[in-house]
């Protein structure tokens, strides 16, 4: 597995509560996995643990183990270890410009360079994960002139252009509209072919076609593992908020669990 956590705990500092609680999971190629659950419930804070930042930029203390290809990303020799292998992607895009570049092409090369790849390499990597997201048309303005949609859109560019072993999202889709949002879904199945594709979300509406698996988290514990359709169609996942558009209209109806997720199962549910 390429994440494994053990018992794993965090709080911030000068918190009295915890945002992680005695999570254990592994995650590895070949699925997509939804992290979602309602606000402050440690989505985000889960990624940033796999990632490192959670102790190490954020401060606060850890408890638990977190091996993320085989080291701890905490540990300086695990973060020199992982460089480059772990894409992690804020939902706020605009804090990870690299205030190097003058160009969307530079931007999305710094990282790559970064790494000491060869100039070929660099420009085979930035065209094909330009195009990947459908920005390709914007690679020479200034990626201080984009908009919120277009910055997330290149700055998903920027990490995947350096062919990560993990995809950590942090609401990947939080700046795009529906045809950008549907753009980036449809290309996780594709990168968790042979990449670990974790995604922190509330977007469970749009969210749900791309994952294979969901966490649902509820005060920094996992209360639910499993597959979409098992973990969201549950009458708790609703009850908490945390499910589908279509499976809160139908446990109102009167529609016994496990609620369909989409309009399409719905469907096939009441012809069928």
């Amino acid at each position: 597995m390429s994440i494994c956590l053990e018992n794993l705990t965090f709080r911030y500092p000068g918190s009295d509560a915890e945002s992680l609680r005695d999570v254990s999971a592994e995650f590895g190629p070949g699925i997509v996995t939804l992290v979602t659950g309602r606000i402050g419930s440690g989505c985000s804070t889960l990624l940033l643990a796999m990632a490192g930042l959670a102790p190490h930029v954020t401060g606060g203390s850890r408890s638990g183990s977190v091996r993320t290809l085989g080291h701890d990303p905490a540990e300086p020799e695990g973060r020199r270890a992982l460089a480059g292998r772990i894409a992690l992607l804020l939902p706020t895009p605009w804090t990870q410009l690299s205030g190097m570049s003058y160009s969307v092409y530079e931007e999305v090369a710094f990282g790559p360079a970064n790494l000491g790849w060869e100039r070929t390499r660099i420009a085979e990597a930035v065209d094909r994960s330009l195009q990947s997201v459908g920005m390709e048309h914007v690679s020479k303005r200034d990626p201080r002139t984009l908009s919120g949609g277009e910055l997330q859109r290149v700055m998903f560019a920027a990490v995947a252009a350096m062919d990560p072993d993990v995809y950590l999202l942090d609401e990947p889709v939080l700046e795009l509209d529906p045809a950008g949002a549907q753009r980036v879904y449809e290309l996780l199945p594709q990168l968790a072919v042979d990449k670990t594709v974790v995604m922190a979300s509330t977007d469970v509406d749009r969210g749900v076609d791309a994952a294979t698996r969901v966490l649902l988290l509820d005060r920094g514990a996992v209360i639910a593992d499993g597959s979409p359709a098992d973990v969201l169609g549950a009458q708790s996942a609703v009850e908490r908020g945390c499910s589908t558009t279509i499976a809160t209209i139908a446990h109102a109806a009167g529609m016994r669990a496990p609620y369909p997720l989409t309009v399409a199962a719905a469907m096939e549910r009441i012809v069928g």
